[in-house]
């Protein structure tokens, strides 16, 4: 891994001044696998739905020759889990959660074919940034311990936003959760692959699929079974959930990118320096 990174910095700085950049908006859809380290959770216990969720940002290239080029993007992600008991199909447990990220996959990449029509290969790093999330308990448990209930004392599903840090905890709150030693910062490969097209309008329309491995789990569970996600009363302390996952992620984007090339514009001022001389 060190030594792809050294080839990343040393092929965008060796050349910067040569370069062609490319920039612009990019949106993708992503298809999202839960992996559990307890392989008994899923095979035995619970449910756990993959996901189809969404991404958004932007994306930058830089290419230091025709073949070979420095990409990256910066986006916001999107990943969901749904999760059900197997015994009763989510009658007894039902959990749903929405987080949020800040992702950044840099990557080599080697292009091929010619103009218009181009192809090419990708892969490297990715960092992303767990902001926060929120989710949905609806626990057979509640019948008989309602922590939320309606006028008629009927109880209510759990809606909770998330957060890392307790210390503030009011014990009357129940639409706080709190993770136990969560790992924000997580760290992935990226493999993938695509297409491009140069426009007559001097843009680049770019077409990628790509596969990611996560390498961090969400949290550190708090024992060897359990990780508590949950208001910040003890009444709920019956139900904990499993956070010793990662997830496997295949992403199909669409870009539009706009070239700027740093030697023609360099090029360009010692062409108008030149004429500005030739006139006096």
């Amino acid at each position: 891994m060190k030594s792809l990174l050294s080839i990343l910095i040393i092929t965008l700085f060796s050349s910067i001044s040569f370069g062609q950049y490319w920039f612009g908006p990019k949106v993708g859809v992503s298809y999202i696998d839960h992996v559990y380290q307890d392989k008994t959770y899923e095979r035995d216990s619970f449910n756990v739905d993959p996901n189809i969720n969404m991404q958004f940002g932007v994306a930058l290239s830089y290419s230091a020759t025709d073949m070979y080029s420095v990409y990256g993007e910066l986006v916001y992600e999107r990943i969901g889990k749904t999760l059900r008991d197997k015994g009763s199909d989510g009658e007894a447990v039902y959990a749903n959660m929405t987080n949020h990220f800040i992702s950044a996959p840099i990557m080599l990449r080697v292009t091929l074919g010619k103009v218009p029509f181009h192809y090419f290969v990708n892969g490297g790093p990715r960092l992303s940034y767990w902001v926060g999330g929120k989710g949905v308990h609806d626990l057979e448990a509640f019948e008989e311990f309602p922590p939320v209930a309606d006028d008629d004392g009927n109880p209510l599903p759990v809606e909770y936003k998330l957060k890392f840090n307790s210390d503030n905890a009011s014990p009357d709150d129940f639409t706080t959760a709190f993770v136990s030693k969560p790992n924000r910062l997580q760290f992935g490969l990226t493999l993938g692959g695509g297409i491009y097209f140069d426009l007559a309008s001097g843009g680049r329309l770019m077409l990628d699929f790509r596969y990611t491995w996560v390498h961090s789990n969400m949290a550190t569970n708090s024992n060897k079974d359990t990780n508590l996600i949950r208001g910040s009363s003890g009444d709920l302390d019956f139900y904990r959930e499993n956070m010793e996952y990662y997830h496997n992620i295949g992403t199909v984007g669409i870009a539009y990118l706009f070239g700027y090339n740093s030697e023609l514009k360099r090029k360009g001022k010692s062409t108008s320096k030149e004429s500005k001389k030739s006139k006096k």
